[in-house]
Order: structure tokens, then sequence, then C-alpha cells
């Protein structure tokens, strides 16, 4: 048996405003008409192909991110009319890095199988990344085996991996500055680290065992106390999950297993020898991306006048640029950032500034994902004394039965039919019709037709943020 693990956690905090902490850059079609994930499970799926065995793809994932892996799964098969994915959605109460994260993966699986790691944002040749894939087949009886990307130009901003000339891996090194960089260039016995794994389960769990013993035991503490009813989406208990010390596995299995000469687990590299691009900034993303005869690249509407080589992505609102040269510039419905595209990197820090100022444009889009459905936020914010939101609910979801202390709303129904519940009183509504909801009173409403429920909600009170929601009953886990 053969378990495709996608590690799918990460913020995508040097890709902001596009993503956002509820919905970060795996999730965003940022390269072609799928998201990263997307691209990432269809690769799985060609590659088990050439490989003809029996396999598993199992998303490890964030909790709030599980609803928004389900659709996009769905919506794979639905576009793609694939008949079937053989998946299950894990997901973390808490992101803990990524030793837990692949113990974990060690220990879903039969100590025999095979397993491999893969991050979710990375652009592959998907050719090449199966030649890899068939390559390590004959070393995962015996070795742990990384897949290492021949580097293509001085880079300080990736870990490396040195090998000798029969693949064995010697060392993982941390992200050198570039003097260093220039050296393992030109050396060329040195490869970028890509976080791409493939082991036996049990060679695997034996170095951690070894290596990071309280890890391991967390993580099968945490297997034991977790609920396995839902067969395609598991949520992993966080009493003990949560108790799992966060920490790489280069730092608490790679390196140590590159220095233990007393081990009888090897230890390989597969040279991957192709387009590979991380997107780990407005750069990479341009870099990927195809120009204009400016050297521009455009999306969304956008008009340019004398504007070369600059990254132009306006979702909402016209963008017009005239006589500028070498900028990112990021229009979304309630952000802009305009960034030279020598100082990608630094968007992190204006990340940083917005989570220390508490703004909820760091957190959240206008639009908002909820396994339910979503919301748009029209106008007004947590302290405006009123709020206005556009809200969706998908055929047959609710919300959870819920009340707030600092805020009253009201419901009016666009389009769909309705069954609304407020207090002890239970009604439908139609298009066209409302309902008031008083502070501190109980209410839900649910979707009964067959098409999107829409409907407009005003909140007025002294304070509208999310975290004033008193939650009762939920189909989704979240009381």
């Amino acid at each position: 048996m053969y378990n495709f693990i996608i590690l799918c956690g990460g913020s995508g905090s040097r890709l902001w405003p596009q993503s956002r902490e509820k919905l970060p850059k795996q999730f965003l079609k940022l390269t072609n008409e799928y998201t990263m994930l997307q691209n990432t499970v269809l690769r799985i799926l060609n590659t088990v192909e050439t490989i003809n065995a029996d396999n598993k793809i199992i998303i490890i994932c964030n909790q709030e991110h599980s609803h928004i892996v389900e659709s996009q799964i769905s919506e794979l098969t639905t576009i793609n009319k694939i008949n079937q994915i053989n998946y299950q959605i894990v997901s973390e109460p808490k992101g803990r890095d990524s030793a837990p994260a692949i113990c974990i993966s060690a220990l879903f699986g039969k100590e025999e199988d095979f397993t491999f790691i893969l991050p979710c944002d990375h652009i592959l040749d998907d050719v090449e990344f199966s030649n890899c894939v068939t390559k390590s087949l004959e070393h995962l009886d015996n070795s742990i085996v990384t897949f290492g990307i021949k580097p293509s130009r001085i880079e300080t901003g990736y870990g490396y991996i040195q090998l000798d000339s029969e693949l064995n891996t010697i060392q993982f090194v941390e992200k050198p500055n570039y003097e260093v960089a220039k050296k393992y260039f030109e050396n060329g016995n040195y490869l970028w680290n890509a976080g791409m794994f493939a082991f036996k389960n049990t060679n695997m769990l034996t170095c951690f065992q070894k290596y990071a013993n309280d890890i391991y035991d967390k993580c099968v503490e945490t297997i034991n106390n977790t609920n396995f009813s839902n067969n395609t989406n598991t949520l992993l208990s966080k009493q003990h999950f949560i108790e799992c010390r966060p920490i790489s596995v280069d730092y608490a299995i790679m390196e140590n297993l590159c220095n233990d000469n007393d081990i009888n687990i090897g230890k390989k590299t597969i040279l991957y020898n192709s387009e590979w691009n991380d997107i780990g900034s407005y750069a990479a993303l341009y870099d990927e991306l195809d120009k204009d005869e400016k050297q521009n690249v455009i999306s969304g509407d956008v008009l340019t006048l004398d504007t070369t080589n600059c990254y132009i992505h306006s979702k909402d609102k016209l963008t017009a640029t005239i006589g500028i040269n070498d900028l990112i510039i990021v229009n979304t419905d309630d952000s802009l950032l305009i960034c030279n595209n020598t100082k990608t990197q630094n968007v992190k820090k204006i990340v940083e500034q917005l989570k220390q100022a508490k703004r909820e444009e760091v957190i959240l889009h206008k639009t908002v994902f909820r396994p339910w459905g979503y919301y748009k936020n029209v106008e007004g914010n947590d302290n405006s004394g009123f709020k206005i939101k556009r809200i969706s609910v998908y055929s047959g979801k609710r919300l959870s039965l819920q009340s707030h202390n600092q805020r009253s709303e009201h419901w009016v129904i666009a389009k769909g039919r309705a069954k609304v519940q407020v207090g002890d009183v239970s009604l439908v509504l139609n298009k066209d019709q409302h309902v008031y909801i008083p502070i501190q009173t109980l209410h839900r409403i649910e979707n009964i037709g067959d098409e999107l429920l829409e409907f407009t909600e005003t909140q007025i009170g002294d304070y509208l943020g999310e975290d004033d929601i008193i939650r009762y009953d939920d189909d989704f886990g979240r009381v």
C-alpha cells in the first residue's frame, strides 16, 4: 500500500493580501485553473497510474481548513469527472510543524506500507516527479529517501541537502549566507531541500523512537484517543496532539539520522532535475506566470500604460497604472499592497504589523468560507455599531444554533427557501421575507431548498466580532 501524505498547513503570509490565515495560499488558484492543493492531488493521481499500486491520499491540515479541503476535493471529482478519489482528511487541532505530522502519517498506515510526503504548494513537472517516485521504490525497504532539487541559481532562501556520488544523503544544511550558497552551487553535490520524503513506515517510526521518542509517544496517544468514526475527515485528539513538541522533521529526525552510523537504516537522495518552484513569495509567483510584451503579469481588471516588469492583481475593482516599473501590486476588496519586486520577502513583516494591531485583514478576506457556505462583509466592522453581511448557505446545510450577547440581527431572504428558528418559534421564509432576532435570543437558519440560499444580515450592537457567538448545537463539531 502506498500512502501519499499532503502537508497542507501554513499561512502563506508572504503572499498577503491574497493569502490569509482563514484561506491561505494552498487553497488559491495562483498559477492555473486549479488551486495549489488540487494541483498536488492531480499530480499524485498521475503518479499512482504510473506505479500501478493500491494507494490512498491523506491530507493533513488545520482543523479550520478541513471543510475547504473537502470542498476542493469534491470540486476536482466534479470538474475532472474522476469517479472516486481514495482520500482522508486528518485535521490538526493546532499546527505542530512537520515532525509530529509525519509521525502521525507513519502511524496511520501499516508498518510495511510505503509513505510519500509532499508539500501542498509546490510547482513540479509531473512526469519528472513520477520518475523520481519510481526511482525511489528500490530504496524504500532499507532507506529514508529524500527528493532533492537541482539548484538553478545561488539561493539563500532554501535549505540544502549534501550527497555523495552514490546519492547517499550526507547532511541537511540550514539556509546559508550568500558566500556559502555560492560554494554549494559551484560544488554540485548540494541540492535544495524541498521537504519531500519517502519511507517504509516501520523505518520512520524506528527513527522517531530513537531520536524523538517524546513525539512518538504523544502521537501514539493521539491516535489511540482519536475518534475515527468519520472515514473521510478525522480530527486528531486535541488533548494529546497539542502536547507534541513543535519541530521540523529535518531537525527532529533527518539531521540525527545523517549523523548516526550505528542505525541500520540508509539515507538516499533522489535527484529531481526539472521545473520546481515553492511559490513562497510574489517574486516566485511572478517568475512562474506568463508575461505580456512588457514583461507584466496581469490578473483581473487592469489597464496599464508605460508599465513594465510588474505583477498586478486586481480582483474586484479596476486598477490602472501609468509609468511604473518593477512593482508588485495586489488590490483586493479590502486591502492594497504595493511593493518593490526586490522586497517581496518583507511582506511577512507587514503581516506581523497587522497581527500586532489585531487587524482582521490578516485573518479574513471579505468573503469567508464556512462548512455550511460562505459570507461577505458588505459594510461595517466589529466596532462600527452596525455591520451588513451577505450570507449564502448550501442546499441541505444549516448554521449552528447560537445566540449573541452584544448584538441583534435582522435577516432578509434574497433567494431560496429557509427554515428559521428564533427562540421557541420555527417558521419558513421565502424570497423577500424577513425576521428579527433580538439580543441573546437562540436562533438558527437552514437551507431547505434545492438552490443556494442567500440572505442579508444586518447586525446592530456595540461589538460585532465573530467571537460574540455562543453555540449550543452544531453539525460541524464547533460547540
